[in-house]
C-alpha cells in the first residue's frame, strides 16, 4: 500500500528562514500558576525574536528572564497542507533600536521591548495527500 501525505521534520535553518519571513507568532510561558499563550507581532534581529508590549501588560513580565516557547505556523485547511515552527528560549529586555523595527498590531503605546534568545528550534511540514 502506497503511503499518502507527509509529516516531515524541518531543519534548524528551515525554521530560522520561516521565522525571518513572518511577523506574527505566539509566545507562551508559565505565569501565576497558569500557562499563558499570547499573539505578538515580531521581527528577527540577528538571532533574537523581538516584540513590543505595553508597560504593565501580561507580556511585560517577559522583560525579565523567563523560559518561553514561541510558535509560528501556516496551515491551509483547503489543501490540508502546512507547517509549524516551535522555538524554545529565554526572554529578557530587548534593544530599543530593534524594537522600533516592530509594528505592533495592538493599539496603544508599546514602549517595552522584549527579546527572546532561542536555545532550540523544531518544526514540521505536513500534507494529508
Amino acid at each position: 500500500m502506497e503511503a499518502k501525505g507527509h509529516n516531515t521534520p524541518l531543519s534548524e535553518e528551515e525554521c530560522r528562514q520561516l521565522l525571518r519571513g513572518h511577523t506574527l507568532g505566539r509566545v507562551s510561558w508559565a505565569a501565576d500558576g497558569a500557562v499563558q499563550i499570547l499573539p505578538v507581532s515580531y521581527v528577527v534581529a540577528e538571532d533574537l525574536i523581538v516584540f513590543r508590549t505595553a508597560s504593565g501588560s501580561l507580556l511585560s513580565q517577559l522583560e525579565q528572564p523567563h523560559q518561553v516557547g514561541f510558535e509560528i505556523d501556516d496551515l491551509d485547511p483547503t489543501t490540508q497542507t502546512g507547517w509549524s515552527v516551535l522555538v524554545h528560549g529565554e526572554s529578557g529586555a530587548g534593544d530599543p533600536v530593534d524594537g522600533r523595527r516592530t509594528e505592533p498590531w495592538a493599539p496603544g503605546e508599546r514602549t517595552i521591548v522584549v527579546a527572546i534568545r532561542p536555545s532550540a528550534y523544531s518544526g514540521r511540514a505536513i500534507a494529508a495527500s
